[in-house]
């Protein structure tokens, strides 16, 4: 089989009690019998990237004991490479395939309850970048069974919209298709209109067929890409229940993709009775949710983590067919800092997408 020869590149990784990505140089790997060398074209930088960094974080604490790793979750990039087994077991990944990782590199073993049951995005495995090493370097290491063909070229589906289908699409189209079950009749309020949320809007409306689709964030901004995005009507927090009750719209469906306290009572208020409140952001580490006042409603209160490896073919499908265009603005890698500040204090309108900087001698040998 083809192998990397043993080069160097530079990671950002992920150290314990550290706030920021360390810069290091490290060799790029050689892919095991079972697994793919990747080289990145794109991968994302998502809040949970944040949550990651911040030493204080429920997230931060649980994966110190995996020690340093490369960061990044949301990758695109081409098959470089293949492990000495992979030719006989995936043969429909042959060198220079344009592929998306699947990060949370489930066990797919027949003893594992959740990925017998279609629910690998449960199966409890380290996922690559956020305990094991991910995509933020010029190449990585991953299981052939962690990869997914992109229906097209880097020209027709661009590396960085890859890259972002794989959380941040992936994620929102979870949530509403399979644990809400949003159809043509609902409607559907989305409350946060950053990474996730502009996709789900935009899932929301020209996937699902949502009868009316709500936006609701403090930007004004993110409301007209919102609306551009499929957004039947949007509106500011303050403004959104006069904007409910002048328009007697009800609402089926409230997802929020912040998670703070503020703006679950916010979902609260809006939700009709016997609807259901999605929390799929986590910027609060707890919320609160008094239950006999949720009683008075019948609420249905969800969460999800993630997607399947099954929805992230059907998110690339939809963006091959033109039902969804992301909005991805493509970065250096070496501005991740910049990135990370630019996300923590609100600036940024679409979700970004970093370019590794060139191995440090010539590309992988082949």
């Amino acid at each position: 089989m083809s192998t990397a020869s043993q080069q160097n590149m530079t990671a950002y990784r992920f150290r314990p009690n550290e706030d920021t990505p360390a810069v290091e140089t490290l060799q790029i790997p050689t892919p095991s019998a079972d697994e793919v060398l990747v080289k990145i074209l794109a991968a994302g930088v998502c809040h949970s990237d944040l949550t990651l960094l911040n030493p204080k974080s429920q997230m931060h604490s649980a994966l110190v004991p995996a020690g340093s790793f490369t960061m990044g979750h949301e990758a695109a990039g081409v098959i470089a490479s293949l492990g000495s087994n992979v030719a006989s077991t995936n043969p429909e990944l042959p060198i220079g395939s344009y592929v998306a990782v699947y990060a949370l590199n489930s066990c797919y073993k027949p003893s594992c309850y959740n990925c017998s049951h279609g629910m690998e995005n449960r199966c409890g495995a380290l996922a690559y970048g956020l305990g094991s090493d991910g995509s933020w370097a010029a190449y990585t290491a991953v299981r052939a069974t962690c990869v997914v063909r992109v229906p097209g070229t880097p020209a027709q589906i661009a590396s960085g919209v890859a890259s972002t289908a794989t959380d941040a699409i992936l994620t929102p189209y979870h949530a509403m298709k399979t644990c809400c079950g949003v159809r043509p009749e609902h409607t559907v309020l989305c409350v946060g209109i950053g990474g996730l949320g502009l996709n789900a809007v935009a899932i929301a409306k020209r996937c699902l067929g949502a009868r009316r689709v709500i936006a609701c964030d403090t930007r004004e901004v993110a409301l007209r890409l919102a609306q551009e995005a499929g957004a039947d009507c949007g509106a500011t927090p303050d403004s959104l229940p006069g904007m409910l009750a002048d328009r007697q719209l009800v609402v089926d469906f409230a997802l929020d993709f912040v998670g703070t306290q503020a703006t679950y009572e916010l979902c609260f208020s809006a939700i009709r009775c016997g609807g259901t409140i999605h929390v799929a952001g986590i910027a609060a580490p707890t919320l609160s949710i008094p239950p006999l006042k949720a009683m008075t409603k019948e609420l249905t209160f969800k969460t999800s983590y993630w997607g399947t490896k099954r929805e992230l073919v059907e998110v690339l499908q939809a963006i091959a067919d033109g039902q969804l265009n992301p909005k991805v603005e493509m970065r250096p890698m070496g501005e991740v800092g910049q990135v990370l500040e630019d996300m923590r204090n609100g600036k940024l309108t679409s979700r970004v997408a970093l370019y590794p900087p060139a191995a440090s001698s010539t590309t992988v040998s082949l």
